[in-house]
């Protein structure tokens, strides 16, 4: 992997702690159906990311996963898939040098800005080899259209305006891509009514396609994406029973789990904050609606396995923002319980609490949900992986 040599601040024990650390994650999950696999809010922790890559890969190679769902936009992961399906194909098989490139680039836009680092461009180029050879699904979950999403740029106001009334295309089709180009102004700004018109537009075409739907499943890509748009733009516009990001989220798990064949294994790359079960027994809400995971915890029961990430201290960084320590933690955090106590299997750089661990901990102290909370946290995840010294990502030119 890139991430031992392209940031300095990583050292190259790296490699050792991502490989150990991610053989005891992938093992506690194997079994599961769906593993929701978190990180701190901030999404800015190189280690982090480097042991979910393995765990990724492990969960794929060794346990039979066939479905990678990202939290992020699911728009530019379908133009990735027909992308992948129209390829030019060189010998073997495998996509024509220039359109290797161009997928590539594909698969960073899809996947976001908090992710597309350095540390992470091996495992992006296995990841889209798995889903060219057909091995792995993947997708995006989240209704909120990306920064560097440019096929939802380039798509959906065309797609808005072809599916409303040919009376309200211009206006719809002019409403979205100004949105996707932010072009607003002072004569057209993005305020209440604005957001209005792009709900109304947005629910009319979504609306409209669904009606026009004829084969039986779960829905045609172009559909889906229409649904999403207007339930994204429903919430902005705060329209009553517009779902909130967590439920939309998992309401396009529960697509996917009826798109991909029967039994499936799917595995999510996610926040914390979304990824736990519940909001712990105080309670703590961090983000005040049910999380992704309490969501999936009835329809997926002991099939669902929600795994947090976390770090005793060292430095983050956001989507290529400044470098910042994490915050001091108090001596009794479960992040510094954790790596005193040491378990069988352990070593100093990182520690696993499996369901037991956590609940003999009780209620402590921890960074899990970004801002320190104290709650009983074996009630929001199956397992919490602790690593001791976390590193800034080394962030990628967006294209």
């Amino acid at each position: 992997m890139e991430g031992a040599t392209s940031n300095p601040a990583v050292p190259p024990a790296i490699d050792d702690l991502e490989e150990q650390a991610a053989a005891r994650v992938a093992a506690a999950v194997c079994g599961k159906r769906v593993v929701l696999l978190g990180e701190l809010p901030e999404h800015g922790e190189a280690r982090g990311f480097g042991v979910k890559a393995r765990v990724v890969e492990r969960l794929v190679a060794q346990c039979g996963f066939r479905a990678v769902l990202f939290e992020a936009g699911s728009y530019d992961f379908f133009g990735l898939e027909r992308a992948i399906a129209t390829a030019p194909r060189g010998p073997g098989g495998t996509p024509a040098a220039g359109s290797a490139d161009s997928l590539e680039l594909a698969l960073g836009r899809a996947i976001g800005g908090f992710w597309w680092t350095r540390e992470l461009a091996g495992w992006r180029r296995w990841l889209l080899h798995e889903a060219v050879a057909g091995r792995v699904a993947i997708g995006g979950l989240d209704d909120q259209p990306g920064a560097t999403a440019a096929y939802a740029r380039a798509t959906m106001p065309g797609l808005v305006g072809a599916a409303v009334p040919p009376a309200r295309s211009a206006e719809c089709q002019e409403a979205v891509a100004r949105h996707f180009n932010w072009g607003y102004t002072e004569a057209v700004p993005y305020d209440s009514t604005e957001k209005a018109r792009l709900a109304g537009c947005t629910r009319l075409a979504a609306d409209r396609a669904t009606a026009v739907r004829t084969p039986a499943g779960p829905g045609a890509p172009d559909a889906v994406m229409l649904g999403d748009l207007a339930s994204y733009f429903g919430r902005e516009a705060g329209v009553a029973g517009a779902p909130d990001r967590d439920l939309a989220m998992a309401q396009r798990l529960a697509w996917w789990s009826a798109r991909l064949p029967k039994d499936a294994k799917i595995v999510v790359w996610t926040a914390t904050t979304h990824a736990a079960r519940g909001p712990g027994r105080n309670p703590v809400l961090p983000r005040r609606v049910p999380p992704l995971g309490a969501r999936l915890a009835e329809p997926w029961g002991d099939g669902l396995a929600a795994i947090g990430f976390t770090a005793l201290q060292g430095q983050r960084s956001r989507a290529g923002g400044a470098i910042q320590p994490l915050a001091p933690l108090p001596p009794h955090s479960l992040e510094a319980r954790a790596l005193a106590a040491g378990t069988a299997g352990d070593v100093a750089e990182w520690a696993y609490l499996d369901p037991a661990a956590l609940r003999s901990l009780g209620p402590v102290p921890s960074r899990l949900f970004g801002e320190v909370a104290t709650t009983d946290w074996s009630a929001a995840f199956d397992g919490v992986l602790v690593i001791r010294d976390e590193a800034a990502p080394t962030f990628e030119p967006r294209r």
